[in-house]
């Protein structure tokens, strides 16, 4: 990667991690052309290589900047000490939605990335791939529904919840929904959950 990239003005430089974290997340690694990135930014294809090299070298440097990103953001909104488990999965889709503002498919990429079935890519973006899974597990980790007795319904919940999270989130994204829309269906859903699981304690 060409360090002159960020030499480049700051909005330029958005519209083209933009362009790329969207393409990206709509197609996968493979099936993501420069092509569409140069009609979705508008910056011809000899610019893309210019600055990255390669559509590999676009794809690592995209994702290293999504889980900087990324972390810097829980970092500012996530309790580090929160152990109430639909506490701390609101305070997660706050921070994705906070993100998306800037970055819409942001969150959608770091999905979308951590299914790469491509081993080289794997292998490139393996540090910051390990740093943001551990991040987000070490959160995930002091946090617990606490009135639900057995551990397999707690985890059925918890990936049911997972799942309704990040379906909205592509639904919406696609949609160019209004952030705080997004955010307060969320909420409902995590809500709705919190409320169900009082009857099975």
């Amino acid at each position: 990667m060409n360090d002159k990239f960020f030499d480049l003005a700051r909005e330029k430089q958005d519209r083209m991690i933009n362009g790329a974290i969207e393409v990206f997340a709509k197609n996968g690694y493979k099936h993501a052309s420069t092509d569409d990135m140069v009609k979705t930014v508008g910056v011809s294809k000899g610019l893309w290589f210019h600055y990255f090299g390669s559509k590999e070298g676009i794809y690592v440097f995209v994702y290293d900047y999504c889980v900087k990103y990324m972390l810097l953001e829980l970092s500012t909104i996530v309790d580090e000490n929160e152990t109430d488990y639909f506490e701390l999965i609101r305070q997660i889709a706050k921070t994705k939605i906070k993100v998306g503002r800037s970055y819409p498919y942001l969150t959608i990429f770091l999905e979308t990335a951590a299914q790469e079935p491509e081993q080289a890519l794997v292998a490139k973006t393996a540090e910051s791939r390990q740093i943001y899974e551990e991040r987000v597990a070490a959160y995930l980790r002091t946090a617990e529904i606490e009135n639900v007795s057995d551990k397999g319904r707690r985890e059925r919940i918890k990936k049911m919840l997972d799942f309704t999270i990040s379906s909205i989130i592509r639904e919406k994204t696609a949609q160019a929904a209004d952030a705080e829309a997004i955010f307060r269906e969320i909420k409902a859903y995590i809500d709705l959950v919190r409320d169900m699981t009082l009857n099975l304690a």
